[in-house]
């Protein structure tokens, strides 16, 4: 009767170290499922979201910005231009949204792009009054791959409303500017 008592101790002591490692395993889970899910991964990993643009350049940078395409008051406005970077080989490429209606239009809001290099003045490489009122899940700009890989900046795609479509746009970079090299339409299912 003591050797059955042990046995059944023995069972139950496995059991619940089991048990134990299980629970541990299933909070492990879920918790790398949420921060995997929240923070690791996206629809599009290329992906940029937009922050204040004094994040990644001095206000004065910013003013210039202004100054050089607005008429818009650069001490006033510099603190809402929205911007997003992607370094390259020939230095930092810096988009920028003015974040303002005084720069919209019928056409859109204007959007700009600098090349910044350390030591030389930025030069502006893209400028275009863009839509910005797209359908969920549709991004305005996105980083993609240089098909002839020897742009020393990443191409942009922009997508466009088009109708009840979308007209996706690659502008890739020739070494002054960005100019348009593929442009293609998107049906949009009405599901």
């Amino acid at each position: 009767m003591i050797i059955k008592q042990d046995e059944q101790k023995g069972y139950l002591e496995r059991f619940l170290f089991i048990g134990k490692w299980f629970r541990l395993g299933v909070i492990l889970f879920l918790l790398l499922s949420v921060l995997l899910g929240t923070a690791g991964c996206s629809t599009n990993a290329a992906t940029i979201p937009w922050s204040v643009a004094t994040k990644f350049v001095p206000v004065e940078t910013v003013q210039t910005v202004i100054t050089e395409n607005t008429r818009l008051n650069p001490q006033s406005t510099a603190s809402n231009v929205l911007a997003w970077t992607v370094d390259g080989q020939a230095g930092k490429l810096v988009v920028f949204n003015f974040n303002n209606p005084g720069v919209c239009g019928s056409q859109g809001c204007l959007h700009t792009a600098y090349l910044i290099k350390k030591h030389t003045p930025i030069v502006r490489v893209f400028s275009s009054y863009l839509n910005p009122n797209l359908p969920p899940n549709r991004l305005l700009f996105q980083v993609t791959n240089d098909p002839t890989n020897t742009s020393v900046l990443p191409c942009l795609q922009v997508q466009q409303p088009s109708g009840d479509d979308i007209r996706q746009l690659v502008f890739c970079y020739n070494s002054r500017e960005y100019q348009l090299a593929k442009s293609s339409l998107i049906q949009i299912s009405n599901n």
